[in-house]
């Protein structure tokens, strides 16, 4: 309900402008508590995002440490573009000359097309092609390519009918009859079996995909070689390229992390705030939990194998600066020194990552510990959280009172006008009726 109001009935007093002063001094409070409140929220945003971070650099050690990860696997690379070549299965290691003197090839037949003023029927592969009154050679092969069990695909090339087999190979075969068509015998062309020469091996497949010419490899054939190709297959071993990603992808977890926590608890609070903005800087100023882990954290890693990983803080130097990664506690990944581990001794990479010393072994327990549920920064949130809603319902409570003692100025001062206005009232009828008795 408005406040009834009052202006100076009988005071000749500014009440309004008195009640919006007075209210606006109580409103200081709210406004002070609306910061905190603010201010409350962000920090609650800042932990969940020191948590989100942390989660990241938690997963990427799990991955880091995965038995999957450093299961032996096999390469297999071709000198060639003309033959690829994949992995079905275990293969021998080494190498392979592969050449390739022709590739596998469809069947394929050209025909006259004569359109008809009546109904007719095309017959491919045993299967009648219903074709209606001045049927297109358009219709005609868009019937043909929506029935599969034709065994052949269609396509309409300067005015003619083009078919050609949907297997390849030697005995690929075409067999289309109807008065609307006419083949062109000059332009048929036979089927194809791929030939290929393995180590000196000769073999022919009906498709360009060989599946037994090396076993355990798949080769497609894509075009003649005019020499020998080389497959090679490298001897099981785990992945030198996802490790080395497993770790770019932990380096720049840690990075992320450690900067973000360092930018918060370096960042300097705006004494006396008047905006949100300002309130908000500073919410994790010299955080002791936040600096003491990453003191711990730092501290772990330089004590652990991840040298040998080619993962460091960078090394010192004449043009060192306030940015450099040695100074900022930064990791710097060196892929070559992992991919020359891996080479010479992939067991001592594994045991660099997670054997006693190992950068996981040393790290994992520390961010675990601050990022499971109930831990050091969980419960820090939860606390945010519950005092974040603390102070709406402080706030709520504020807003009721402030409303209830502007209801109450205004009452007390109308109450106030209307005595003052009675007052005057008698007193100038007072003062008339002694003027009378003169």
């Amino acid at each position: 309900m408005s406040p009834i109001t009052v202006n100076g009935l009988g005071s000749s007093l500014n009440i309004e402008q008195i009640i919006e002063e007075t209210m606006a001094v109580e409103d200081q409070g709210k406004t002070r508590l609306e910061l905190r409140t603010g201010e409350v929220k962000a920090r609650e945003t800042a932990l969940q995002t020191v948590k989100t971070k942390l989660e990241a650099v938690e997963s990427a050690t799990f991955n880091l440490k995965s038995a999957s990860l450093w299961e032996d696997q096999q390469t297999v690379t071709s000198s060639s573009t003309a033959v690829t070549a994949e992995l079905n299965g275990a293969a021998g290691s080494g190498g392979y000359q592969v050449e390739v003197s022709q590739l596998a090839r469809a069947a394929q037949r050209t025909y006259n097309f004569t359109e008809s003023a009546e109904p007719t029927s095309l017959t491919i592969g045993g299967q009648t092609i219903e074709m209606g009154a001045n049927a297109k050679l358009a219709d005609v092969v868009a019937a043909i390519n929506s029935n599969h069990e034709t065994g052949v695909s269609a396509v309409a090339v300067g005015g003619k009918l083009v078919l050609s087999s949907r297997t390849t190979g030697s005995e690929a075969t075409i067999e289309a009859a109807g008065s609307s068509i006419a083949e062109e015998a000059s332009k048929a062309k036979a089927g194809l079996n791929a030939k290929y020469v393995v180590d000196g091996t000769a073999g022919e497949s009906k498709s360009n995909v060989l599946t037994e010419a090396i076993a355990g490899a798949t080769l497609t054939l894509g075009a003649v070689t005019t020499g020998p190709a080389t497959v090679t297959v490298g001897e099981p071993a785990p992945s030198t390229q996802a490790i080395a990603e497993a770790v770019k992808t932990f380096v720049n977890a840690y990075n992320a992390a450690v900067e973000f926590i360092e930018a918060k608890t370096s960042e300097q609070p705006v004494k006396e705030p008047k905006t949100q903005e300002e309130a908000n800087r500073g919410i994790l100023f010299g955080d002791s939990g936040l600096t003491s882990l990453l003191s711990q954290m730092r501290e772990t890693l330089s004590e652990s194998g991840m040298g040998a990983l080619g993962v460091s803080t960078g090394a010192p130097s004449a043009t060192v600066t306030a940015e450099s990664s040695s100074v900022k506690g930064l990791l710097v990944f060196e892929e070559s020194k992992l991919t020359a581990l891996m080479k010479t001794s992939p067991t001592e990479a594994r045991e660099a990552i997670s054997g006693a010393k190992g950068l996981v072994t040393a790290l994992e327990p520390i961010v675990n510990q601050a990022v499971k549920p109930g831990g050091g920064i969980a419960e820090r949130i939860s606390a945010a959280t519950a005092e974040a809603t603390s102070m709406r319902e402080q706030m709520t409570a504020l807003e009721e009172r402030l409303v209830l003692k502007e209801e109450r100025l205004h009452s007390q001062f109308s109450a106030m006008e209307t005595a003052l206005a009675k007052a005057k009232s008698e007193s100038e009828w007072l003062a008339g009726q002694l003027a009378g008795l003169e």
